[in-house]
């Protein structure tokens, strides 16, 4: 493949991707400008440009790994999340945009409640929610957890990546045990698929994605503990998939009794976001 334009490899590499992905030809520039440092759109403008012998080997087993079945975003190592570019390893879920709702919700809360400024992300995974609410709001202390320790590293590094690890503190724990719930804002995007359709996801880890049987038992075993160590001064936004809403929100007022519980819709008109506010336990 020595001494291939960029147009070549584009045109090889979308015809290898044609059969596995509905944005073969997109992949590929993706693919091909990580590897040389160039913008895609530089690629497009310049088809006739050499690629560097290293590059070439380089993207040809990228195409390889992702002609397989590995997800674009591991193969690249890095996904972008609300504008920033964030690492990943197959310890983590990869970023979704429907994430960013979360974000944005907790941004407004944040606000709304400014004192003092503590966020919680629950099972921060990549750490791209606590990442991007220390980056939005330079005044937060923003406490990671995760069960996981190999997504704490992931998290880690991408706090430090951003210049933001003095306001992140990571912590190992089971959902919300052991971590404060009074006067902060908690996010959480918790495991909501359901066993019987996990099967599209299983490159990324079964412990960020599965949510048992009916896709509720981990957000239920949260709500498990916010009645037993009841928040105060707090509001708790979870992600949530589509036609959920009305389940958990009848499943908050039963199991932990919220002075307040809404569902939050996505861009789509799906529900995306169940709130819980409490006030005084």
């Amino acid at each position: 493949m020595a001494g291939t334009s960029v147009g070549e490899a584009l045109a090889r590499g979308g015809l290898a991707l044609s059969s596995t992905s509905e944005t073969a030809h997109r992949d590929a520039q993706v693919l091909l400008a990580d590897r040389m440092g160039r913008p895609r759109e530089w690629l497009l403008s310049h088809p006739e440009s050499p690629i560097p012998f290293e590059d070439e080997l380089a993207f040809a087993s990228d195409l390889q790994r992702l002609a397989a079945g590995e997800p674009l975003p591991f193969v690249l190592g890095w996904w972008e999340f609300y504008g920033r570019r964030f690492s990943l390893t197959p310890d983590v879920l990869i970023p979704r945009p429907e994430t960013e709702l979360l974000v944005e919700k907790g941004l407004l809360a944040i606000d709304e409640h400014p004192r003092p400024r503590v966020a919680v992300d629950l099972g921060t995974g990549s750490g791209c929610v606590g990442v991007t609410l220390a980056l939005e709001r330079p005044n937060l202390q923003v406490i990671a957890s995760d069960i996981s320790k190999a997504a704490l590293s992931v998290a880690r590094s991408n706090a430090i990546r951003h210049g933001v690890e003095d306001r992140l503190a990571f912590v190992t724990a089971d959902l919300s045990a052991g971590l404060p719930l009074a006067d902060c804002v908690l996010l959480a995007n918790l495991p909501y698929v359901a066993s019987e359709g996990i099967g599209q996801l299983l490159s990324e880890p079964r412990l960020a994605t599965e949510g048992g049987a009916t896709g509720l038992e981990v957000i239920t075993r949260l709500l498990g503990q916010f009645a037993r160590r009841r928040p105060t001064r707090t509001t708790a936004l979870l992600e949530i998939g589509a036609g959920q809403g009305s389940a958990l929100v009848e499943l908050a007022s039963d199991i932990c009794r919220p002075t307040r519980t809404w569902v939050d819709l996505d861009l789509a008109g799906r529900d995306r976001i169940l709130g819980m506010r409490f006030e005084e336990g």
